[in-house]
């Protein structure tokens, strides 16, 4: 109570130019305690999405979250997410961490192969149980919404040659289709998201497109946070990878994967 009075008898004095400065001060600590808390939030989710499956739970033996089973369980987990992906009848992705590769495939066959040049992980996920890593990742994870920078179906506008002449000497145009730099952004459920991005950035033309992806990436992420925090709603958080892949293997990647794509995910 004592503290209470002093901090009163402060503010008391204050003119009110500093009282609104401190109080924009207060909010502001506010808002960013709430943000770094965010993390708790969504690991107390995770948990209770196992704890609330019983049928779950009484299938799996406690002994199994030993750490030298570990390794076990996330390949069998692995296995059994591309098994479910195979079932699937379009393209689908899979995305393995461990032995660096990003792979398409339908119906259980791999179709196309690409080798992650360098990636970073969520910290949240690294630490995951193996109960939760089970539960969440046994099965093919959906994507939520796709954005990226890159064109999906590449169209090429021609005008048709009047005659024969014409024709011949149009045959010998290069493709003109603008290859635009590639970063792509996938968000999966459980608020999970991949960020692929081309594993360099040489000409200003591409930096800049990186720089504008990350920030509307940003911008939307504040934009949330404010509006969770001005409703008094708790904040989310998304668990992230980024993952660099040559230029011309992420836009084949892009380009095949389906509007309703799903992800075998094992790290």
């Amino acid at each position: 109570m004592k503290i209470l009075k002093i901090i009163t008898d402060f503010i008391l004095q204050l003119n009110w130019i500093k009282r609104i400065l401190y109080l924009f001060l207060t909010v502001i600590f506010i808002f960013l305690l709430s943000v770094s808390v965010s993390p708790l939030h969504k690991m107390n989710e995770y948990e209770y999405l196992v704890t609330s499956d019983s049928l779950f739970l009484s299938k799996f033996d406690s002994v199994l979250s030993h750490p030298e089973l570990s390794s076990f369980m996330k390949e069998n987990t692995k296995v059994g997410a591309l098994v479910k992906l195979a079932s699937n009848d379009s393209i689908q992705l899979s995305v393995n961490l461990k032995d660096s590769s990003v792979c398409l495939n339908i119906k259980g066959v791999k179709i196309h192969e690409s080798k992650i040049r360098q990636f970073e992980s969520d910290k949240l996920l690294k630490k995951m149980p193996v109960i939760q890593y089970v539960k969440l990742f046994s099965e093919p994870v959906g994507v939520v919404s796709q954005f990226a920078t890159i064109v999906k179906e590449p169209v090429v506008v021609r005008q048709a040659p009047k005659d024969t002449a014409e024709a011949a000497l149009t045959a010998w145009k290069p493709d003109t289709l603008v290859q635009n730099p590639a970063f792509l952004l996938l968000e999966l459920d459980y608020g999970i998201r991949i960020i692929f991005e081309q594993d360099a950035s040489e000409s200003s033309r591409e930096n800049w497109v990186k720089h504008r992806f990350y920030g509307r990436i940003w911008s939307e992420k504040s934009i949330k946070a404010l509006g969770r925090f001005f409703t008094l709603k708790k904040q989310e958080y998304y668990p992230t990878i980024k993952i660099s892949l040559p230029v011309d293997e992420l836009r084949a990647i892009y380009r095949a994967l389906p509007a309703n794509a799903q992800v075998a995910l094992s790290f």
